[in-house]
C-alpha cells in the first residue's frame, strides 16, 4: 500500500498544476488584449519643445570639443600647454596635466585677450587662443594687474 503522505502530495500537486493551467488559460487572451490597446495608444508629444525627444542631434555634425579645466590630464592639455608656451604665458613643464601653473596662465591669457577670465577653456577662449589674432604676453601690460 502506498504512503498516505505521498498520495496527499499528489493530489496537492495535481491540484495545484490544475490552478495554474485555469490562470494561464485566463491570461493569455488577457495578454493580447493589453498587447492591441498598446498598438493603438499614440506616442505622447514631449512637454517642451526643447525636450530631448524633440530634436535629434545630426549625425553628421562634427561633435564640440571638450571644455578643458582645472584636473584634466591628457594630449588637449599638451596642446593647451604648448600654444601657452609659445605665447609667452606658461612657463613650467608640459606634462598634460591642467593644474593651477595652467589655469593661471589660462586666465592671464584669457585678461590679455579681452576674454572672461576663468581660467576654463572654453570654445571661444580655445577660438582666440589658437588664432593668429592671439596676443602674446607682455610682461610691462601684465605686471599692473
Amino acid at each position: 500500500m502506498r504512503n498516505p503522505k505521498t498520495v496527499a502530495g499528489l493530489i496537492a500537486l495535481g491540484v495545484m498544476l490544475l490552478a495554474l493551467g485555469i490562470l494561464i488559460g485566463q491570461m493569455i487572451p488577457t495578454i493580447g488584449q493589453v498587447r492591441l490597446e498598446m498598438s493603438l495608444t499614440p506616442t505622447p508629444e514631449p512637454a517642451w519643445p526643447a525636450s530631448v525627444m524633440a530634436e535629434t542631434p545630426d549625425p553628421s555634425r562634427p561633435t564640440a570639443e571638450p571644455v578643458l579645466r582645472s584636473g584634466m590630464t591628457g594630449q588637449s592639455v599638451k596642446d593647451l600647454q604648448s600654444r601657452l608656451y609659445a605665447l609667452g604665458y606658461y612657463t613650467a613643464e608640459i606634462d598634460g596635466q591642467f593644474g593651477p601653473g595652467t589655469k593661471e596662465a589660462v586666465m592671464a591669457f584669457q585678461r590679455r585677450n579681452g576674454l572672461g577670465a576663468d581660467g576654463i577653456v572654453g570654445a571661444e577662449t580655445k577660438a582666440v587662443l589658437f588664432s593668429p589674432e592671439a596676443k602674446p604676453w607682455a610682461a610691462e601690460e601684465n605686471a599692473s594687474e
